[in-house]
Parts: structure tokens; sequence; C-alpha cells
């Protein structure tokens, strides 16, 4: 009896030896080195290169004759409201004619709105279309990019717990479809907003420039008053919550 208790402990502490020297698993867990924990050597995860835009539409060069086509397209779009308030300011002036040519000039200006009407039609899905055509042929690009290079990466390099095979593919499926959103979406509606600006701006300088400029002056004073409007409800809500809060206890 005493016999086999002896020979079960020296084959526990032979077996806990062999694990220790060879770093195995245990029963316990992973015997690990004294001295030797994630205390003692901190990971941090080195910040991403910042990497200029220009690289980004040098990656997006063949699809040059797609962004322009889109960004003419972007351009109409923007530029089809300020002149619609426009079209209409003169529509209005047809009210006062005599009733022959309020008749005719009716005519004329429905059909010009009809033809207003069909371009927005056009301009809008193909200014959508052509970025977002322009964002998938540079999202697959830059994908067989990091795919090659993940390649040919050292087989020690996938040993790491942030290059798994679950984060590589979580990686290229998320941060190449958020650089979509640089082309497809923000570059698009940049480019409509620029133009919405000028024309506006041409118009008004055209019809008034002493308004226009009276405008341009309260503009700041907009910018702030939506910024306190802003502050204000994220207080509000923050007193509602709190409220609430103390209400549920």
């Amino acid at each position: 009896m005493l016999r086999s208790i002896s020979l079960e402990g020296v084959g526990n502490s032979g077996r806990r030896s062999l694990s220790a020297s060879f770093g195995l698993p245990t029963s316990a867990g992973f015997i690990e080195p004294v001295g030797e924990g994630p205390e003692d050597h901190p990971t941090t995860s080195p910040s991403p290169p910042e990497v200029p835009l220009r690289r980004l539409g040098y990656l997006n060069k063949p699809e040059f004759p797609v962004l322009l086509m889109g960004t003419v397209a972007a351009v109409i779009a923007g530029a089809i409201l300020p002149v619609f308030g426009l079209l209409l300011s003169k529509m209005i002036d047809i009210f006062y004619e005599p009733h022959d040519e309020l008749r005719k000039n009716s005519k004329i200006w429905a059909l010009v709105f009809v033809a207003v009407g069909v371009l927005s039609l056009l301009v809008y899905p193909a200014r959508f279309y052509l970025f977002g055509v322009a964002g998938g042929k540079l999202i697959q690009r830059i994908r067989r990019a990091c795919f090659e290079k993940v390649v040919h990466m050292e087989v020690s390099w996938f040993d790491e717990a942030e290059n798994s095979s679950g984060a590589i593919g979580a990686r290229l499926s998320t941060d190449a479809a958020s650089v979509r959103a640089l082309v497809g979406d923000a570059l698009g509606l940049l480019v409509q907003n620029i133009a919405s600006a000028i024309t506006g701006l041409v118009i008004a300088f055209e019809s008034s420039w002493q308004l226009a400029l009276i405008i341009l002056a309260m503009v700041p004073l907009l910018g702030l008053n939506g910024f306190l409007q802003v502050k204000f409800l994220k207080g509000f809500s923050a007193d509602a919550k709190v409220c609430s809060s103390l209400l549920l206890r």
C-alpha cells in the first residue's frame, strides 16, 4: 500500500517535472516559468502607419474614367437644387403676364421642370453607381495586395494571436470595406456639396451681391447656433438619463 502510494507520488512528480521542463500543459493548466508572465512583458500593439491619400488615389488610378464620369454626375446633381430654386423664382413671373402669354409660358416651364426631373432621375443613381464601381474595384485591389502579402509572411508570424486566420479574415473584410467609404460615399458627397455651394454662391452674387454678403456674414452665427443646440441637447439627454435612473431606484 505504501509502495503504491510512493510510486504514484514519484510518477506525479516526474510528470510535473517533465511538463515544467518542456512547457507542456498539465491538468492544472499551462505552466509558465517564474518571472516570465504577461505582466513582465507587456505587449503593446504598434500603431498603424499613416498612409497619404495620394497613394490611395494611385491605387484607384485604373478607374480614373469611371471617377471622372462620377464626378461629372455629382457636379450636376449638386447644381440641380440651386438651379431649381432659380427656375422656380423665374416661373413665378409668368403669373403677372397676360392670359395668352401665361398659357404659352406655363407649358414651356412645365416642360423645363419635367426635364429637370428626368435629369435628376438620371444623375443621382449614376453618381452612386459610378463611385460604387470605383470603390468596389479599389476594395478588390487592396484585398488582393493584402492577401498576397499575408501568404508570403513567415510561419512564425501566424503564431501570434493577432495574426490568426480569423483575425486576418476579419481584417481583410472590414478594413478594406472602410476604405471604400472614402471613395464610394464620402468623395461623391463631397463633390456634390461643393458643386451646390459654388452654384448657390454664383446665383446669389448674380442676383444681389449685397444680400449675398449679408448671408455669408451670418453663416458663422448659424454654425455657432447649431453647435450650441447640439451641446444643449446632449446636456438635456444626460440629465434625463440621470433622472430616469434615480426614479428607477
